[in-house]
């Protein structure tokens, strides 16, 4: 049985390394705002066309900011925790506790959880002062298409976990930069049709994109998004247990190598 104590402890350090470094707190929260006024406005300007397929275009186009914000950076949040481990020569300190591996994973879920939350209400709250849209329609549509896309976050955080966790240090960029790899083909910011064939091909295997076709329906057509849902779902589960899983092992086959390899 896993320790709630320790899953909590593991919070608790990440939450306190917050008061060291600023820069932690300024990456997550400023490039989600940036992405706000930066998109917001572009999408205001667009939604003045009469075209039907960019009605209530600044809507989905805000959204599709906050929703990618929580794959994208809770990905980053995912990997920046191990990282830090490693930036800090701390991993082998860190797992001679009597910490288990599974412990730790459900500390960074729920630090990543927390951390969403928090800066999700913050650019919610910026939006709402910003542009002229009901917020509570913003949250109510948000908090629909939430939770598939924090499944997602996972496994894309999980998997860049797996390449650090086999490659030390070195690797930590390529982790950081997977999840917006992936953006182009999750259809955040415009529909996947547009892409080439090879492209629609690949998004056809992300869950994300299946969430953002759905917001897009739902948003400017009022369809029901269900059946996007359900494939979101289902992906992103599937990949969400199978990135843990992959990580485990790398992680352990790390250990027997010895942790303080990945530092160098």
């Amino acid at each position: 049985m896993f320790s709630c104590t320790s899953i909590w402890a593991v919070v608790l350090r990440y939450m306190l390394m917050l008061r060291h470094d600023l820069n932690f707190v300024l990456g997550t929260l400023y490039w989600p705002l940036l992405d706000i006024v930066t998109w917001g406005f572009l999408g205001s300007w667009i939604a003045q066309s009469q075209a039907v397929e960019f009605h209530n275009y600044e809507s989905v186009a805000l959204l599709g900011i906050l929703l990618w914000q929580v794959v994208g950076r809770g990905c980053n949040i995912i990997c920046l925790t191990f990282c830090e481990e490693l930036w800090a020569n701390n991993i082998v300190n860190l797992f001679s506790l009597p910490l288990r591996i599974g412990e730790w994973m459900c500390g960074i879920v729920l630090f990543n959880a927390i951390m969403m939350f928090i800066m999700s209400l913050i650019c919610m709250l910026i939006v709402s002062l910003l542009y002229n849209i009901s917020i509570w329609y913003i949250v109510s549509t948000f908090l629909i298409f939430l939770p598939p896309l924090f499944f997602s976050s996972i496994w894309i955080g999980f998997t860049c976990l797996s390449i650090v966790a086999t490659l030390g240090r070195r690797a930590a960029e390529l982790g950081f930069a997977l999840a917006w790899l992936l953006l182009p083909f999750s259809g955040a910011y415009y529909p996947i049709e547009i892409l080439p064939f090879w492209g629609q091909i690949i998004s056809n295997y992300l869950p994300m994109s299946y969430i953002f076709q759905g917001m897009r329906k739902y948003v400017i057509y009022q369809q029901d998004p269900t059946i996007y849902l359900i494939k979101g779902y289902v992906l992103s589960i599937c990949y969400a247990i199978s990135a843990v899983i992959f990580f485990i092992y790398c992680f352990n086959r790390s250990k027997q190598k010895g942790l303080a390899r990945l530092m160098h």
